[in-house]
C-alpha cells in the first residue's frame, strides 16, 4: 500500500493486519483526555505509559529524528514497528522490505547511541520492556503518542487496518504553550529551516505545517483519519461522541463515555492567546484557522 505526503511517497508492504486505534497531535493539544476516553470505552492503550499516557515504547522506537526523511529509512521503520507490535502481543508479517525478523540488537543499540531519549524515566527500562513479547489482552487496543503524526504515511501504508485520531487545538493557544518539545525535535524537519523554540511565530508555523500535512493525508485516506478539535469535546460533547463512535464503529452512547466527559474540567488555558501580544498572521494562517473553525481575533 502507498500513502503520499507531498513530495514524500511511502510504498510499504503490509507489516501487520492488526487494527489499532492510534492517537496523536502536537504535545499539549489534549491527547491525554482522548486517551482516557478510549480507556473508558475498553481500549487497551498499553502499560508502559508516562503521566500523560504516552506509550513510552513507541516513544523510544520512533521519536528519533534519525528516521527522517521516512522514505530513506524504510527498513529501520519496519524493524521498529515489528519490535513494537511484538511487545504489544500483535502479529506481524514475516516478509517485508528488510525480509528478516525484527533485529532487536541493531535497533536498540542504534537508539542507545543516538541519544535521542529526552523523556522522563529510564531508557533502558523501555528497551527491556520492548524485548519481551506480551499476550494481546483485548481486540480493542491502540496507543497514544503525540509524535505519531510524523510517521502517519508509513503507519497507514504498513498497517491497512490502523485508524488514527488527530487531536487539534487552537493554533494561537498552542503558539503560547509551554510544551514546545515537538517544535524542538521536529521543527527543522517539518519547516525546512532553522527554528527558535522560544518563538511563538515558529510554534504557530509548526502548528500550521502539522495540520496541513495531516489534512492532506486524511484527504487520501478519509475513513481512517479523524481530526478531532479538543475544544469541541467541551463545546459539543454529544456531537463529538457521535463522531467518535461512528469513526470507531462503536455505540459510544451506550458506554460510560458521557459520564466521564462530564467530569473532566474545561482547561483554563482555552483562549490564552488573548492575553498575549497579537501574532502577525498571514492569509494562509487565517484560512487554516477558519477551516478548522477557529477565530484569529
Amino acid at each position: 500500500m502507498s500513502v503520499s505526503d507531498r513530495n514524500l511517497f511511502i510504498n510499504s508492504p503490509i507489516v501487520s493486519e492488526a487494527a489499532p486505534i492510534v492517537i496523536g497531535g502536537i504535545g499539549g493539544s489534549g491527547t491525554r483526555v482522548v486517551t482516557q476516553l478510549l480507556q473508558t470505552l475498553g481500549f487497551n492503550m498499553g502499560s508502559d505509559l508516562n503521566e500523560s499516557l504516552d506509550d513510552l515504547g513507541f516513544t523510544a522506537l520512533f521519536k528519533r529524528p534519525s528516521l527522517w526523511p521516512l522514505k530513506s529509512h524504510q527498513i529501520q521503520l519496519e524493524q521498529a514497528l515489528r519490535i513494537y507490535l511484538n511487545a504489544r502481543g500483535q502479529l506481524y508479517a514475516r516478509e517485508s522490505t528488510s525480509n528478516m525478523e525484527p533485529d532487536f540488537d541493531t535497533t536498540l543499540n542504534a537508539i542507545r547511541s543516538e541519544g535521542s531519549w529526552i523523556e522522563a524515566g529510564n531508557l533502558e527500562d523501555r528497551l527491556t520492556a520492548l524485548c519481551s513479547s506480551q499476550t494481546a489482552t483485548s481486540s480493542l487496543w491502540g496507543w497514544k503518542e503525540p509524535n505519531t503524526h510524523l510517521f502517519l504515511p508509513f503507519l497507514l501504508a504498513a498497517m491497512p487496518q490502523l485508524k488514527y485520531i488527530h487531536v487539534v487545538r487552537h493554533g494561537l493557544d498552542m503558539a503560547h504553550s509551554r510544551n514546545q518539545t515537538q517544535l524542538k525535535v521536529w521543527g527543522k524537519q517539518l519547516l525546512n529551516r532553522t527554528i527558535s523554540v522560544d518563538s511563538p511565530d515558529d510554534s504557530l508555523a509548526f502548528w500550521c505545517a502539522t495540520q496541513e500535512r495531516v489534512m492532506g493525508i486524511k484527504a487520501q485516506t478519509p475513513s481512517r483519519v479523524l481530526i478531532l478539535r479538543f475544544e469541541t469535546l467541551f463545546q459539543e460533547p454529544q456531537a463529538s461522541l457521535a463522531r467518535l463512535g461512528k469513526f470507531l464503529k462503536l455505540d459510544v452512547e451506550a458506554q460510560s463515555a458521557q459520564p466521564f466527559l462530564s467530569k473532566i474540567q474545561r482547561p483554563t488555558s482555552f483562549g490564552r492567546y488573548k492575553s498575549h501580544a497579537k501574532l502577525a498572521t498571514t492569509p494562509r494562517v487565517n484560512r487554516l484557522l477558519t477551516k478548522l473553525n477557529y477565530s484569529a481575533d
